[in-house]
């Protein structure tokens, strides 16, 4: 009889609702991981400044045209310092600029400027490739046998001046060399282009 009643206790014992401990060796399944960093999302727009002046704001006499180009001119012909920053990897940049007031007329186009370059110092050189920055070539202007920088130049009639640069995802363009016209050179990067940013200048 005391066999039987052990055997009734142990049988309720194996019934029990209590939950079974898992054993050590075993790893359940939580899901997928989430512990890692959250997506950064698309990088931040390209953007472009100038401590030369303001945008929207009147171009100083130092940046404007004069010689060699206009050697009558009151200006000093000095590119103005740039840096842009965010926007798509790039593999070079180009900075165009024109005279919006005039139909667009090109008055500088710098292009292959290594992609790790966000920055260009004032006064660059004029030259099909100037001394800095290094890599860069810049597009002859209305055929004159100058390469290089062709301030605003309206005489003060309130036009409007823009700097834009471009991001391209190539790091040169193609079947551009010194003899391609600043139109030409311009058309293509704006072509290229996978992203730009602007700020205009009046004069």
């Amino acid at each position: 009889m005391r066999w039987l009643l052990m055997v009734v206790v142990l049988g309720l014992a194996g019934c029990s609702d209590e939950p079974a401990e898992l054993d050590s060796g075993v790893v359940s399944d939580a899901g997928p991981d989430d512990s890692g960093p959250p997506d950064a999302g698309p990088p931040p727009a390209l953007a472009l400044e100038t401590t030369a002046f303001g945008d929207g704001e009147a171009v100083p006499q130092r940046y404007q045209c004069g010689p060699p180009l206009v050697p009558d001119g009151m200006g000093e012909d000095v590119t103005p310092a740039l840096a842009w920053t965010g926007g798509p990897e790039a593999a070079s940049y180009a900075v165009i600029v024109r005279d919006r007031s005039a139909g667009g007329l090109v008055h500088w186009a710098i292009y292959d400027i290594p992609g790790d370059v966000r920055a260009i110092d004032e006064g660059v050189p004029d030259g099909y490739e100037p001394a800095f920055p290094a890599g860069a070539k810049q597009a002859e202007i209305q055929g004159s046998g100058y390469f290089g920088y062709f301030g605003p130049c309206s005489g003060g009639r309130g036009n409007t001046y823009e700097w834009t640069v471009h991001a391209l995802d190539v790091a040169a363009l193609p079947d551009v060399d010194r003899s391609t016209p600043e139109n030409d050179v311009a058309a293509q990067v704006e072509s290229a282009s996978i992203a730009s940013a602007s700020f205009t200048g009046i004069f």
